[in-house]
């Protein structure tokens, strides 16, 4: 067997393998087990492998335009920046792509990279995202249309420049959640996967746990693992939103927020004892 389908093999066989702990030994659901193997992934900076992808740990360093840049100069007498993206086809994006199509799949991968650049102070053109997912500008210029029909910023250059920064699609989904709309719903506006939707919904209610503890944003950062921009783009949202109208849907919130927290904490004690 060739090296490169061992890996893929291999790679399957582990994560198949700590599914099924999960379900056996600690009595979840397949599907919540799935759910944390793949946000192990994440926290440790794993990459699924994808013989496509041939990039570390999935993820790309690039130098771009400082968010601070004034229009004017040439671009390449702009002050840069370093930025940390994530390029990486996440297994959740791979399900989005068997049910929907391929220009899904790269439109989240338009939003996630603007997002990540922003957060770290610098901006991404839309050459920038041509070079990155290896398409033409007129295919990325396409998306960025798509993705705003949809109701999406996407904060390149010329957008921040002329129009300063949007709120970001996590914050967008959680909206559509809070209106009372279903995670098949959300997934048909957004073409994000329902793994998606739950883990930015997950961190929505740690969020609001972490504000009814008199924590500050930059606190609440912190122990979420957010940044402080999402973070306070959340508490306006949260702000905006509570009313009677929406009490329903974010007690169900802060409940299972807390629960998850309890049982992580359960989880915690007893690895100790």
């Amino acid at each position: 067997m060739p090296k490169t389908e061992l890996q893929r093999v291999e790679a399957k066989t582990r994560d198949s393998q700590f599914e099924n702990i999960l379900v056996k030994e600690f009595e979840l659901s397949p599907r919540e087990a799935e759910a944390i193997a793949e946000t192990a992934h994440d926290v440790y900076d794993l990459q699924y492998y994808d013989p496509e992808q041939q990039i570390k740990n999935g993820k790309i360093i690039r130098t771009v335009v400082s968010k601070n840049a004034k229009h004017g100069p040439k671009l390449e007498d702009l002050p840069k920046t370093q930025v940390t993206l994530t390029k990486r086809v996440r297994k959740e994006d791979k399900k989005l792509y068997r049910q929907e199509d391929k220009p899904s799949v790269r439109q989240t991968q338009i939003l996630r990279m603007t997002e990540e650049a922003l957060e770290q102070d610098g901006l991404l053109t839309q050459d920038d995202l041509a070079d990155i997912l290896e398409v033409s500008t007129r295919t990325i210029r396409r998306d960025i249309k798509k993705l705003k029909q949809k109701g999406f910023d996407v904060s390149t250059r010329g957008v921040y420049q002329d129009i300063g920064p949007g709120i970001s699609h996590k914050t967008k989904i959680i909206k559509l959640y809070l209106e009372y709309n279903t995670y098949s719903d959300i997934q048909i506006k957004t073409r994000h996967s329902p793994t998606a939707i739950k883990r930015y919904i997950q961190n929505f209610g740690r969020v609001l746990l972490s504000y009814k503890k008199d924590l500050s944003i930059t606190e609440t950062a912190r122990v979420v693992g957010l940044s402080e921009k999402l973070v306070k783009e959340y508490m306006e949202l949260y702000i905006k939103y509570n009313s009677d109208e929406y009490q329903e849907r974010i007690a169900d919130i802060v409940d299972k927020a807390r629960d998850k927290t309890s049982v992580n904490a359960g989880a915690k004690k007893g690895a100790l004892k």
